[in-house]
Order: C-alpha cells, then structure tokens, then sequence
C-alpha cells in the first residue's frame, strides 16, 4: 500500500466495518510503522464508539434541549459500553510509532477510571518515545512524538493532583515543540491540555485564552466534537472563577456542539456543571427539572458524583424554601461524604446545612456543627486558614450574630481554599478528567 489511508478509511477500521483485501492492506501499512497515519489510529481508537446509534429526536428549547439531547444520547452510550466486552492493553507486539501512538490512547481512556494507571502508562509511553529512531523517522517528527508525549504525561500528573510534575512535564513539552514541525493539531492539543493545567493553578484568565485558540482551530477544521470540548472546558472554568452567568451561555453551547456517544462522561460533566452554575444564578426551578430530567445520565457516572447530585438536590431544596427536605438531603450527604472519606467535602454540606438551621432559629445546633468541624479540621491538620474561618462563625454563634452572610462567606473561603492549587487541603476532591 503506497498511498496513505484517509481518516475515514481509518475510522471504518476501528468501527470493524473495514474487511477483507482492503482491511490487511490498511493493517501492514500500519504495522510498518507509518507516522503520519499512526497519529490517527490513537485518537481514532480512543474515541470512536463501537456502533452508531439512531439519531435522538430535537427535545425542547432553551437549556432543556441540549441537556435533554446529550442525556439521551449518553445513556444509550452508557447501556452500550456495558455491554460490550472489555480488555487490558497489550502494546508488547507493538512497536516504533504506532506503540507510543497506543499507549498514549490508552492512558487517555483511563482518566476517568484508573488515574494511576494513567500515568503508569503514559511514562510507559515517555520511554517508547526517547527509543524512536531519529534517522527512521527524522528529527522535527521525533521532536513533534516527544512533544505530544511529555504534554499527555504532564495532564496524568494532572489528574492525580501532582501539579509540580505536570509543570516540569509541561515544560519539557513546549521545550520539544520549538524543534517540531508546528502541526496545528499537536500545538492544539498541547494547548487543550496546558490549559487544564493552568486552572488548576487557578490562572482561569490563561486558561480560557488558549481554550479559545483550541475552539477556534476546531471549529475551523470542522470537528464540531472538539471545538464543543473547548467550550465545555471553558465553561466549568468560568464557573470556578465565580462567573456563573458566562458559565451557562459556554456550557450551552458546549453541548449543542458535541457528540455524546463519543463522550458520555464529558457530556456529565457538562450537564453537572450547568446544574451548580444555575443554582449559583438562584435559578433553582430551572434546576430541578433539569435534574430529574439528566439524572439517568449523572446517576449512572459513580464515583462521588451521586452524592453531589444529592447536595445539589438540597441546595435545590433550600432555595425553594423547602427546609424539611433539604435538611433530610444535605444531613444524607454530609454523612456520606464523612464514610467515604471525604471530610473536606462533608464540611462544605454541613455549612449548607447550618444555613438551614440559621432560616429556621435553630442557632444552637449551628453552633455544635461548627464546634464538630473545627475538631475534624484540626485532627486532620487541614489548612489553618479554614479553622480560623469556622472560630470567627462559633464567636458569631457565641455572641447570637450568626447571619446566612457569615455562612455564606465562610463557605465560600472554604471552597476557594479547596480549589488553591499548593494550599488544597487533600481531601475529597474529585479530578477533572
């Protein structure tokens, strides 16, 4: 096969739908290590869905469409994947080219479900890549491979919080990239994940920079799916920098962008952030019937996310003034979080809950729930600037001063502390993917 393959000859191979002359064809000229084309293999296997399911009928206007659209498509994703039969990597009969190209796919498909692994992968991947001969494949494509390899490792350190490695890697990346070839789809992709990096260093400004640069080289392309990634991404950042309005309008349109059988979890987590994002715009009935709608799609997801679909289930509550069913959520949740260990985040529920009380004259028992918290804080040495938080709101209870404000805003340093990159307290927090 003298001719290189086109993507969609490619994506017919993944499918399974490539048979016969024309399938050992496209395999031997893979196999002989071709770079142009193993670059497409990897994302190719990452992200094409196994089977193409009957498009899903337009739902309704306004936020309820898309969430509707990317819940119903996800779900059906979701049912597939479970049926379909699963197996560990074995890259060993791989080699050159196509064995980076797969391990970094690989280590991509586990970030949700096995961060370790991730990065155990991607190092893996690392060595592959300083192994590449020079004189096979030439000196920018080396630099270009090691670029994109240093980038994927610095987002696994990512994920599993080690942001110190993630700079350094990050930094390797750019470094490797001033001798590459300038392909706009690997300074895309180095660019996508910088900017995951930059805001768990909290630069969120940085962040959606890039993000918009990504957008814009995808939409130019015409892959809708990615271009709607960036926005998505964009989105949930707005949201941490406390812009919830920008939040929904990215997130939105996010989601009118992407295919949900192609990712059911970016599509959750989407749908998850526009439900914090209208609850922090007090647009709480809007909330709850996107709740009930997505939940199929969010409840399915594990990990902590069920239970944060029941502290937003309280938060919902209290916002409609239902104090009795919000208190049943949010005392649920906070015990939740405790036995899985997660007392950072059980704090967080329980300030939710002392606004509970606070509407309802109970000052007492405010004042013992933050008597409690000060004590898990300081048994577990969590951030000092936390414990003094929470003495100046039992000083407040002490003196019959205690105001939702003072709540509010001794949740909000709490939530902001979290989120601090070289200061997070180390518990409970759930990685981006």
């Amino acid at each position: 096969m003298t001719d290189h393959p086109t993507p969609s000859e490619i994506d017919r191979l993944v499918r399974g739908s490539l048979t016969g002359a024309g399938r050992r064809r496209l395999v031997t000229h893979l196999m002989g290590g071709c770079p142009r084309c193993a670059r497409l293999l990897a994302p190719a296997i990452a992200l094409t869905p196994r089977t193409s399911p009957p498009p899903v009928p337009p739902p309704a206007d306004g936020y309820e469409r898309p969430v509707a659209r990317a819940c119903a498509a996800a779900v059906r994703r979701f049912r597939e994947r479970r049926a379909a039969p699963s197996g560990r990597l074995d890259s060993r009969h791989l080699r050159g080219l196509l064995r980076v190209e797969t391990l970094l796919a690989a280590a991509w498909d586990l970030r949700y479900d096995d961060p370790d692994e991730m990065v155990r992968i991607a190092e893996l991947a690392l060595v592959a890549a300083e192994r590449l001969d020079k004189d096979r494949y030439g000196r920018a494509e080396i630099a270009d491979v090691r670029a994109r390899t240093w980038a994927e490792l610095a987002n696994s350190y990512r994920v599993t919080e080690d942001l110190a490695r993630a700079e350094q890697a990050m930094g390797r990346a750019v470094g490797w990239l001033h001798g590459g070839s300038g392909d706009p789809w690997l300074l895309a992709r180095v660019a996508d994940l910088m900017a995951s990096l930059l805001a768990d260093q909290r630069r969120f400004a940085d962040a959606g920079e890039l993000l918009g640069k990504v957008h814009d080289f995808y939409r130019r392309i015409g892959d809708h799916h990615l271009a709607g990634r960036a926005l998505i991404s964009r989105g949930i950042f707005a949201g941490y920098d406390n812009q919830a309005r920008r939040a929904l309008t990215l997130l939105v349109q996010g989601l009118e962008l992407i295919d949900a059988d192609r990712d059911a979890r970016l599509a959750a987590s989407a749908v998850h952030a526009v439900l914090i994002n209208l609850v922090e715009c007090g647009r709480y009935r809007q909330a709850r019937i996107q709740l009930w709608r997505s939940r199929p799609l969010l409840a399915r997801q594990g990990g902590a996310l069920p239970l944060r679909l029941r502290w937003l289930e309280g938060k919902i509550h209290a916002g409609l003034g239902d104090l009795a069913r919000a208190e049943r959520e949010l005392v649920a949740t906070r015990a939740g979080f405790a036995a899985a260990g997660s007392p950072y985040n059980a704090a967080l529920v329980a300030l939710d809950l002392a606004a509970v009380w606070l509407r309802c004259g109970r000052t007492r028992q405010v004042r013992e729930l933050v008597e409690e918290m000060i004590a898990a804080f300081r048994a577990l040495r969590i951030a000092r600037e936390a414990v003094a938080a929470l003495l100046i709101l039992r000083e407040a209870c002490d003196r019959d001063e205690a105001t939702l404000e003072r709540v509010r805003t001794v949740a909000m340093l709490l939530t902001e502390l979290e989120r601090q990159p070289r200061r997070r307290p180390g518990f409970g927090s759930v990685p981006a993917g």
